[in-house]
């Protein structure tokens, strides 16, 4: 089991780079988050940058959410990966992650979201990336 403040900074830092991609401050995200993945090898460091081009490619993408949701998490996976495997690591990617400006996305780990349907109404919520309907039923009448 992963421990929760592992889960968060990974989740922030998903969020982040994520939300990096489609910003002036990408070059240096890229950059950056490629060397700490890569840890000194420059064959992992090239694998990482090339798939940091690929999160690129599809921050630049037309109606793109459902596939940034789906970032997050893989980008997620691979920090928690890279943290289990360099516990030193962490105060490099807390670094990476203050050089980053706020991630814009919400986060379920950090934030709580509430929707309220009146009259009957249908709510639809999507938080990271998955979509939850609420349906009110009407009342019984009395008669």
């Amino acid at each position: 089991m992963v421990p929760e403040w592992l889960s968060m900074l990974t989740a922030a830092g998903s969020a982040a780079l994520v939300d990096a991609a489609s910003t002036d401050a990408w070059q240096a995200a890229r950059e950056r988050f490629a060397r700490l993945l890569g840890r000194g090898d420059p064959d992992r460091t090239e694998a990482a940058a090339r798939r940091l081009d690929e999160l690129r490619r599809v921050a630049d993408l037309p109606g793109n959410e459902r596939e940034l949701a789906d970032a997050r998490h893989a980008w997620r996976l691979r920090l928690q990966d890279l943290l289990e495997d360099h516990p030193d690591a962490v105060g490099d990617l807390r670094s990476a992650i203050a050089e980053l400006p706020p991630p814009r996305t919400a986060s379920a780990a950090m934030n709580r979201q509430e929707n309220r349907a009146h009259d009957h109404g249908t709510v639809n919520a999507v938080l990271n990336g998955d979509l939850t309907i609420h349906r009110t039923r009407p009342a019984a009448s009395d008669g």
